[in-house]
């Protein structure tokens, strides 16, 4: 078996997957703030599953081949004694000690955008949705073939990004932390937006500053601030007493039901691409830029009307983006999927 994870700072998965055909056998979603440490979390999952699972092998341990991990944060050391500092989590993470608690079997980190990227280039047609109209104009073998270097970019608890460096045969990850790059605007309300966060923050404002969980609410605070849309008595009664107030403001963008979640969601939309295009520029990934993260779909109408905006905002080089596809792959348990597929490559 193969012991997967997908470790971030909202939730962490953990699974049991075939080592063969890399099915999930058994798995277990935890709140991560609810553990101290993932050395503890990950003994509860150990002896929860042989309990009710695995009730023929006296240790699950015995049963584990390898073990793979997507981690939100960067990965430190080299290959067989890795660490990481989870950016969102008081944790700390060390590959030789997991792999001592799980009976010596290799384990691999890997940076939550590396293991998602790795799942979402070989993800199934039925699995992505393209955004880039111009691309499918422009498509022929080489694109669809998803040759060339591809780009990663997700919205969560953070703002992920990698890239995948095309060799002629195959991806190689290469994690970033250009998440945490300064937000530029791109008009003079985004001005204002920037203005306005830099007071909030006292200080540098990034782009997962803006493109993650919470910034639904600062974007729409700050469209509440700047009088766009008057705010009602229901989204009041609402996001005082819903604890995820982000999921208020999107579900109520979506449903076209309030104003200023539709603006706050516009915003998200197009800012989001705009990085997205930041890192096309940079890596010019002709074999896809992959969007993850569960965020774009619960935001999907907006992904499809507001993101391409922000992406071919870039002057003279937009006629260059229209030539690269777009994805959106809003896989919940990509980075798991991938932890799996590095977990496999790392044994054999």
């Amino acid at each position: 078996m193969i012991l997967a994870g997908d470790i971030g700072g909202t939730k962490t998965l953990l699974a049991l997957c075939d080592a063969t055909d890399q099915r999930v056998l058994w798995q277990r979603r935890y709140e991560s703030a609810s553990a101290a440490d993932f050395s503890s979390l990950l003994a509860d999952f150990l002896q929860e599953a042989p309990r009710q699972f695995f009730s023929e092998t006296p240790q699950v341990q015995q049963a584990i081949s390898a073990a793979g991990f997507g981690i939100a944060g960067p990965i430190g050391g080299t290959r067989g004694a890795q660490q990481v500092k989870a950016t969102n989590l008081p944790w700390q993470l060390d590959s030789q000690q997991i792999s001592a608690q799980i009976g010596g079997v290799p384990v691999v980190f890997a940076n939550d955008l590396v293991a998602s990227g790795t799942a979402a280039i070989h993800a199934p047609p039925s699995a992505k949705i393209a955004l880039n109209p111009y691309a499918r104009m422009h498509s022929n073998a080489f694109f669809e073939a998803s040759a060339g270097h591809a780009a990663v970019i997700a919205a969560g608890t953070g703002l992920g990004e990698a890239l995948f460096y095309f060799d002629g045969t195959q991806h190689h990850a290469m994690p970033t932390e250009g998440g945490h790059c300064d937000f530029a605007p791109n008009n003079a309300l985004e001005s204002e937006l920037w203005a306005y966060l830099r007071a909030k923050l006292d200080g540098h404002v990034s782009y997962e500053r803006i493109l993650c969980g919470r910034g639904f609410v600062d974007l729409y605070e700050f469209a509440r601030a700047q009088g766009l849309a008057e705010e009602t008595p229901h989204m009041l009664e609402r996001l005082a007493k819903d604890q995820d107030q982000s999921a208020v403001i999107t579900a109520q963008a979506v449903a076209g039901s309030d104003a200023l979640s539709e603006i706050a969601c516009r915003l998200f939309a197009r800012i989001y691409g705009a990085e997205a295009g930041n890192l096309a520029l940079k890596s010019l990934p002709y074999g896809g830029v992959f969007i993850a993260g569960a965020i774009a779909g619960h935001i999907l109408p907006f992904m499809q009307r507001e993101f391409m905006i922000g992406f071919l905002d870039k002057g003279r080089f937009a006629e260059l983006l229209q030539h690269i596809p777009v994805w959106m792959v809003s896989d919940p348990e990509l980075a798991l999927k991938g932890a799996v597929q590095l977990a496999v490559a790392r044994s054999s």
